[in-house]
């Protein structure tokens, strides 16, 4: 049978201190990381460019091809934007994407009129590919202390978007 001696342990196992150590550093760690990680599935500003720049290149080639309306709706209120075909069913589900959390939509121009950012914006891509002359004004929050403004630019003439760094009203 086993005993006890002075100055040894019997149970293995960590102290109460060794604990509350970890547990600090554990808590240390999450504090830093945690900020980061609540924008993980947030779309980024670039990610968001390229997703509208394609869109509209795709809408145009349908318009243009297959002379088939396309619209793209803004809804800056609800900071979501969609490509929507004419031919699409009025039962199909709508899949709006988000801007995320960091971009605003400042302004939108169509045809050189302002439009108000309470209610969505539909740019139309017309058959035979006419689009109108469009800028959508964003913000970028991503660094708070230094918010950055972007310019978005529609073609009409072959329904690409230009990304300009500012609030660009005319890129000439």
């Amino acid at each position: 049978m086993r005993t006890s001696t002075r100055g040894t342990r019997n149970s293995p196992g960590f102290t109460l201190v060794e604990l509350a150590v970890v547990l600090f550093v554990l808590g240390l760690i999450l504090w830093t990381v945690a900020p980061r990680l609540s924008r993980v599935g947030d779309p980024g500003r670039e990610a968001v460019f390229r997703d509208l720049a394609s869109g509209s290149e795709a809408a145009f080639d349908i318009s243009l091809f297959e002379k088939k309306e396309t619209r793209l709706v803004l809804s800056p209120s609800a900071g979501t934007y969609e490509f929507l075909r004419g031919d699409r069913p009025v039962d199909a589900p709508a899949s709006p994407r988000e801007f995320g959390s960091r971009l605003n939509v400042t302004g939108i121009t169509v045809e050189g009129e302002e439009r108000p950012l309470d209610i969505p914006t539909e740019i139309r891509f017309l058959p035979g590919g006419r689009v109108p002359a469009a800028w959508i004004f964003f913000e970028d929050k991503g660094d708070p202390a230094n918010p950055t403004r972007w310019t978005l630019r529609l073609n009409p003439w072959d329904g690409s978007m230009k990304v300009l760094e500012g609030t660009v009203k005319d890129d000439g």
